[in-house]
């Protein structure tokens, strides 16, 4: 019995191997999702004292005048981060900075 285990056991780690790349797009949408919109990421900025803030840069956190005047007026001129941001039930006036990935994708800090 142990060895017909142990069988089925290296057969399916040699199995899998082949299978993974095959099946990596789906599987990876069936345990997290699918995106809202690909190439989009809204970060909520919360009170300083939230654990979790450390990771937002500094200059996102406490956003200057310009800062927000700028990301608002983008806001207002893109359609497809204004119907995100009323997808996620965020208003056009709690856009804090918008800040463009390298890979050209936009980063959206709001409170």
């Amino acid at each position: 019995m142990r060895k017909f285990v142990a069988l089925v056991l290296a057969a399916g780690a040699l199995a899998l191997p082949a299978a993974a790349p095959a099946t990596a797009g789906t599987l990876g949408t069936f345990l997290f999702g699918r995106p809202l919109e690909p190439g989009l990421l809204v970060v909520v900025v919360r009170p300083s004292y939230h654990d979790d803030q450390d990771r937002i840069p500094l200059i996102y956190r406490y956003p200057s005048a310009e800062t927000v005047a700028r990301a608002q007026d983008e806001i207002a001129s893109n359609p497809v981060l204004r119907e995100a941001l009323e997808r996620r039930n965020i208003q056009p006036q709690n856009v804090l900075a918008v800040q463009t990935a390298a890979n050209g994708g936009k980063i959206i800090y709001a409170r």
